[in-house]
């Protein structure tokens, strides 16, 4: 598989880890992050139609929801996720791949840890 296949899947990717917000965000969280999987499972179908600017605008819907999400660990975090998701959308919208995944990363890796029993 090249680079730029493996690349397309990141994605995809990001959305099979998605119900790992849940353990990390409290169940809570749930209907959000079911949402934001419905919408990019569905941009990402655009995509594979060929529709571009569809799927775009769908990502960046789906990303919005998943940032607020950041609230739930505090201002400051909300505030970074809003910015780093702003910023993948960006990337997305522009097709720049590099922007795209490092801002994937940053977000995934933002996530935080999970809650403790208890907590929540």
């Amino acid at each position: 598989m090249s680079d730029k296949e493996t690349r397309q899947w990141a994605i995809e990717g990001f959305v099979g880890r998605l119900d790992e917000l849940k353990t990390v965000l409290g169940v809570r969280v749930g209907p959000r992050v079911e949402r934001a999987k419905s919408q990019l499972i569905a941009a990402l179908a655009e995509r594979d139609k060929g529709n571009r600017e569809a799927a775009v605008l769908g990502v960046a819907r789906a990303m919005g929801e998943l940032a607020t999400m950041g609230d739930e660990l505090g201002a400051e975090e909300g505030a970074l996720m809003r910015m780093v998701t702003a910023e993948f959308v960006k990337g997305l919208g522009r097709g720049d791949q590099a922007a795209v995944e490092e801002n994937l990363n940053r977000i995934q890796s933002r996530a935080g840890t999970p809650e403790k029993r208890g907590n929540r």
